[in-house]
């Protein structure tokens, strides 16, 4: 994942911070704000670490994916709307009935012919 949505979703990541990293705590997360310097040096400060062994730690928390329950928190919601929006192609009103659109009424080939 990127800082960038890391940073503009900060509260939904406080949870997923604090099971990484349990010596944190959630007022002193949400305090440092999407700060990645500030991140850096509490979780080196908290967990004993140099500040290039905690700078690593949170490199490596980048490299995961974005966890399933903040992908769906309500903090995501816009990012969501706006990355489906996406697969909608050009021409076609979001809120058209789908059988309109596509294959939908194009009957299926026998199984093995391809027409």
């Amino acid at each position: 994942m990127k800082w960038k949505t890391v940073q503009q979703n900060w509260e939904a990541f406080v949870v997923p911070m604090q099971q990484r990293w349990p010596q944190t705590t959630e007022v002193d997360l949400l305090d440092i704000d999407g700060d990645r310097d500030r991140l850096v040096a509490y979780i080196g400060d908290r967990h004993e670490l140099t500040r290039a062994e905690a700078d690593e730690e949170v490199a490596e928390w980048l490299e995961g994916a974005v966890p399933a329950d903040v992908q769906m928190d309500d903090h995501m919601d816009n990012a969501n709307i706006r990355k489906s929006g996406e697969s909608i192609p050009v021409g076609e009103d979001v809120y058209s009935d789908d059988r309109e659109f596509g294959d939908d009424n194009v009957p299926e080939s026998p199984m093995g012919r391809t027409d």
